[in-house]
Order: C-alpha cells, then structure tokens, then sequence
C-alpha cells in the first residue's frame, strides 16, 4: 500500500482459465481457456496500468457488428449502467506491452451488409510488439478460415493505427464470403472461388496501399435471373498490382481459361446488357472524390491483359431450334487498358470456332469518352450446318452442306457505327424447306445461282451503318437487313450483279434486238451475249430462259419482204425504190391490178395543185402499195417462226462461246399472245 491507502501493484501476475464471458444480453462474448497478464503495473491513485506482456491459449471470442455499425466490445468501456463519466475525475492511463496468442478462435459476423457475414477464423499464432509504443515494433500473424484458407502478416506497424509496413500471404480464401462488400452489378451469384495474394500493406499517408499480386481461382459467376452459368475461370492473377485510393494499376493481368455465356434472350435482348462497367475517371495523384450519392468513379491502368485457353458460347434463343455456337482455345493480349490512356488499348485474340475454325480478332477502342473503337475480326472454313436456325428463319431452307468465312472490319466513333462486312460461301447447298414466318418469299435458289461462282463460292460484301445510342440498335437485325436487300437485289435484278462480273450495262445484257424482220444477230448483240456467255460461265448453277419475241415492226417488215419478193426485188434491196421510179410504179400497179383485179384508184390531187399523169400514176401506186402490204402481212405461224429464229440464233451465239446447251432454253410466247407495237427479245436468269 503507498502512502495514504492507495494501492500499487508492481511485477503482477494475473491469470484467467476455464471462464466464460457474456454482454448485458447475456450474449455469449468469449470464452477463456487460458490468458495471462504479465509484469503487471497498477497505480489506483494515479489511475494508470501498465501490462508488460499478454499471452493467452485457445480462448474464443465473438466480435460482432450490428446494423448501426456499433461493434459489440465498444459496450465493455461503459459504466455499468451509465453512459457518462465523472468529468471530474482524471482518465485511466493504459499501457500495453507484448501480444502473444495462440490458437485463437474468432466468430465474425457484421449485420450493416446483406446477407449478414458470419465467419469462423483461427489465429494460430499472434506476436505483437508493445501495443503503446510510440514506435514501430514486430507484428507476426498466422491464421486460418473455417471455410478454407490460410493467411498471415508480418511487418512493423506504430500501433494500434498505424503506420505500418506489412508482408501479406493469404491463400485459398473464399470468396463468397465477401460478395455482400462488392458493389450491385446486376443479377448475378459469386457462387465459388479463392483468393490468393502476396505483397506489401502500407497503412499511413494518404491511405492505405497495397503492391503485391493477387490470384483468384476457380471462380463462378451464377445468373440469378435466368438461373444459368454466366462466368467462369479457372485463375485470374494480377501482376505488379498496386491499389491505393489514388486508383489500381497492374503490368499485367493472366486469365486462363475463362468460359462466358453470350446470350441472345427469348425476347431477343443480350443477357450481358444487365450487367454494366462503373464510370472509369484518369489515374492521378490527388485522391478520389465523389461528391455524389453513389459509388466512387474507379481509376485504373493494367499494361496487358491476357487470355489464355479460353471459350466463348454464344446462343440466340430467339430462334426456333436454338443457335448454338461456341470459339474455343481463345488466347491472346488487351493492352494499353487505362482510364487516362492517349492512345487506345489494342486487343489481338485468336481462337477456334466449334474446336476447328480459326478465329480471329484484332484492334483498338477507347476506355473512355468519346468512345472510338476500330475492329477487325476473322474466321474461316465454319460449317455451315451450325447456323441453320438463322438461315430457317429468315431464308426458309434447312442447310444441308457448306462453310463459312468472314472478315468484319468496323469502325465506331461515338455513336456511329460503320462496317464492312466480307462473307464467303464455300459450296453451299441448301436442303428442305422450312416454314417460316419471317422468311424471304423470293426464288432462293436463283439468287444463289446469280451470287455462286464457277467453284461454287460465293463472296459478297455487306456495308452496315448503325446508330449505338438508339435504344432499337440491333446488330443482328442490320445484318440481316443487308442480307436480305442482297437476295432481294439477286433476284429482281441479277443483271445488275453480273455486269459488275463481267462489264457492260445490266440492259444490255437482259435484252436482245434485232433489226425489223430479221433473225440476224446485229454487231453489238453479239458482243452482248459474249459477256452473257462469259457470266452464265462463271455462274455455272444459272440456267437462261430465252425469251424471243416478234411485234408489230416485225409484221410490216416481213410484208415489205414479201411485196419486194412479189416484184422481184433482190433480197437485202432497199424496199421502197419505186419513188420517182417510172418502172417499177408500173411493176407495182400490174401486181395490183393481179391482185385484186383492177388497177389502184386514182388519188385527190391536193389543192392548188396540177400533177403531171405520171405523178398521178405513182401516187395511185404508193396508195396501192399499202393495201398490198396489208394483204401480204404474215400470219401467227410466221410471226412465231421468227420469234423461234431469234430464239435460235440467240442460243447459237451462246454455245459458240462455251455455254452447254442444256442450260439454255427458248421459251416462246403464247400462241395467243397479242401482238405489241414493239418490244425486244427478253433473257431470264433462272437457278438450276
């Protein structure tokens, strides 16, 4: 006892085993099996106490957080059954030494989050330096999770708040334990995983910081909405990470084998479009600030992204039977990924398509605003078969063989959207008929016909333009639109596409004249039908339909030839040789006269005006020729034989240049068929 009565106590020793605590609720708060005091120090008068060193073994304790965030030990530093102290009365001084636990046994739950956190740890053994002192002193921690994974610390740290400097191993912590502390992306389960890490923790300055590498294993990410797989990964490690409030910067991120699911809903919306990036905002040294309710902009920079073995399926349930397609062994780099990046980051990957055709992707975008993004992607030799849902919906065909190569090449700035889009049909053959709602009511087989090359390939290029900020984009829809405008095209006008192949104007090469009377191919014809000759050649499924015609220049021509044949003239004379002709006036008049049994009557001389009787005679001719001619017109069987000559002559000029006769036919028109002022013999494209 000192002096006066107050009480001292020097070099103690107190001990604790074998005891149980609780809170005023009567709450279980720990239980000791052993824990000692050491080199114990008190001065009741002074109010201070010192402890030299604590150690205990294989004590439990409950620390607990409830959903106003007050932690359950805060309670023990009241007054029983008063929240004040007397302000007259001078503060306990405490000072603390050493710590040293082993097999410490921690219950951990926290209520401010949903779920609520319930955790069991050990802590296999705790040395800390003296607590109170002002200095650095060892700090060396070994633990373990109830659910799996080890952890540990060791350093120096000024405690109990710092600064310290602290190694960091941890190794197959669970994951879903933390999802509740992760901010709210969508409808989606963080349904296993592990956490690895080793480093260094800088608590101090302007805040806490950490440089090490982080790995996460096994990782699955669960679709809660539609009840499916979304993501999974095998590992994801994180090289030369620092993380800090100032933002998060790595050299190099390593995914290997990351499956994701792409999928095109019933009601054709993207199953990813639930789940979206935070803003991004510039690496800096100034700290984040964020004057607004929600989360924080997230500042980040990693040199290179990798991706190894991994696979991306896609599915488009809005058709009916499903598109499935998956690019296996995918593998390749993202780099340059940076918030406040001057250049765009560049993406260069390479897969299979179904495990056998190469894939690949390659180009650059912007993080972030305005958005810019320029990508090139690949592949060749895809079966065909894999995209029979698309083509049933939209064609009306099963397809029964086939590959497939694209090259896509698009450009975004801002919202726009532009692509060139080169699609490559090797050998494809269609198989039976579907219906379809929504399929093209056009001959499908001729436009393949038109498009298919003399190697059974067919190679077209589609431009797209798109606008991304209207809410009705849809990619597939432009696609599609394309395509069909390209079908539309082939088949309401395949001489448009085949004079691209082959030059010359689509008319040109649709139609074929012929001089008034005459199944004589002009000049100019027949270079026509070289070129038509050279496309039909070149489009070896396309059969031509001849479409020969005679009208109505026609039957006069044939009369004139006729008349000039009754007078005697020789074949190819000019038909009109009697003006002025005293000879043949009187040839003429005599067939007249042979005819119909008189000679022509005489015609009105025009007012004002007094002929000579030759002049008269010859207009009584000219007047009698017409009459002639009219009785010399050709029937519907002349008519025809010519319309059949053309036909003939047609088809003779395209064998001569190389076109089987079997694609070749001569349709002629009905026998009923009304005879039309004028019109021109007519080709048809047809697929065989």
């Amino acid at each position: 006892m000192a002096a006066g009565g107050a009480l001292r106590i020097r070099d103690g020793h107190v001990s604790l085993r074998q005891s149980a605590l609780a809170d005023a609720s009567d709450a279980p708060l720990a239980q000791i099996a052993e824990l000692a005091a050491d080199e114990l120090a008190l001065d009741l008068a002074a109010r201070r106490v010192s402890v030299g060193r604590i150690s205990g073994r294989d004590n439990w304790l409950a620390l607990a957080r409830a959903p106003d965030g007050r932690i359950n030990l805060q309670n023990l530093t009241r007054q029983a059954g008063s929240d004040e102290t007397d302000p007259a009365s001078p503060s306990w001084q405490v000072t603390l030494g050493a710590l040293a636990l082993t097999g410490q046994r921690l219950s951990i739950s926290d209520e401010t989050v949903q779920p609520a956190l319930q955790q069991d740890l050990t802590l296999e053994q705790v040395d800390i330096g003296a607590l109170g002192s002002p200095d650095k002193v060892p700090v060396s921690l070994t633990g373990s999770l109830a659910d799996g994974g080890t952890f540990g610390l060791a350093g120096e740290a000024v405690l109990p708040a710092g600064p310290a400097e602290l190694e960091i191993t941890a190794r197959g912590l669970p994951l879903p334990p933390l999802v509740p502390y992760l901010p709210d992306v969508g409808p989606v389960a963080l349904r296993s995983g592990t956490a690895a890490a080793t480093g260094q923790l800088t608590l101090g300055g302007p805040g806490p910081e950490f440089r090490g590498q982080v790995t996460l294993s096994h990782v699955d990410l669960w679709d809660t909405e539609r009840d499916e797989a979304l993501l999974e990964l095998r590992t994801l490690r994180v090289d030369q990470l620092q993380a800090s409030a100032q933002g998060v910067t790595s050299s190099k991120i390593w995914i290997n084998r990351p499956v994701l699911r792409a999928v095109i809903t019933e009601n054709r919306q993207s199953n990813l479009s639930r789940f979206g990036p935070r803003d991004v905002a510039p690496v800096t040294d100034s700290p984040v600030t964020n004057d607004g309710p929600g989360p924080a902009p997230m500042r980040f920079a990693v040199d290179t992204v990798r991706v190894s073995r991994g696979t991306l399926h896609i599915e488009d349930r809005s058709l009916t039977p499903h598109f499935a397609v998956s690019i296996e062994q995918l593998k390749g780099d993202i780099d340059g990924l940076a918030s406040d990046a001057t250049q765009p980051a560049r993406v260069a990957l390479n897969g299979r398509i179904d495990q056998y055709a190469p894939a690949t992707v390659e180009g650059s975008f912007t993080v972030g605003v305005p958005r810019e993004a320029a990508f090139k992607l690949s592949f060749t030799g895809v079966e065909m078969a894999t995209f029979t849902p698309y083509v049933s919906r939209f064609a009306g065909y099963r397809i029964e063989r086939g590959t497939l190569d694209v090259d896509l090449d698009y450009t975004v700035t801002g919202p726009q959207v532009t692509g060139n889009n080169r699609i490559i049909l090797n050998r494809l053959v269609l198989g039976e008929r579907v219906d379809s709602p929504d399929a093209l009511d056009l001959p499908l087989t001729l436009a393949l016909a038109v498009l298919k090359d003399s190697r059974g390939v067919i190679d077209v290029a589609l431009p797209l333009r798109g606008d991304l900020s209207n809410p009705q984009f849809d990619y597939g829809a432009l696609i599609g639109k394309a395509i069909r405008a390209l079908v539309v095209k082939a088949v309401k006008a395949p001489f448009t596409l085949l004079a691209r192949l082959v030059g010359g104007k689509a008319k040109d090469l649709r139609t074929v004249a012929f001089a008034p009377g005459s199944a004589q191919l002009p000049a100019t014809q027949t270079e026509a039908l070289q070129k038509v000759a050279k496309a039909l050649i070149a489009r070896p499924q396309l059969t031509l339909h001849i479409h020969p015609l005679a009208d109505q220049n026609d039957a006069r021509a044939l009369a004139q030839q006729a008349l000039g044949a009754a007078l005697g003239q020789a074949a190819g004379e000019d038909d009109d040789p009697f003006e002025g002709d005293a000879d043949w006036t009187e040839r003429l008049i005599a067939l007249y006269e042979e005819r119909f049994g008189n000679e022509p009557p005489a015609v009105p001389a025009p007012a004002d005006t007094q002929p000579t009787a030759a002049e008269q005679r010859a207009a009584a001719a000219r007047a009698g020729r017409e009459r002639l001619l009219a009785a010399m017109a050709p029937d519907a069987a002349a008519l025809r034989a010519l319309a059949q000559a053309r036909g003939e002559a047609i088809r003779a000029a395209l064998m001569d240049n190389g076109v089987p006769v079997g694609r070749l036919a001569i349709v002629l028109p009905a026998e009923d068929a009304p005879l039309q002022p004028s019109a021109t013999s007519e080709l048809v494209l047809a697929g065989s």
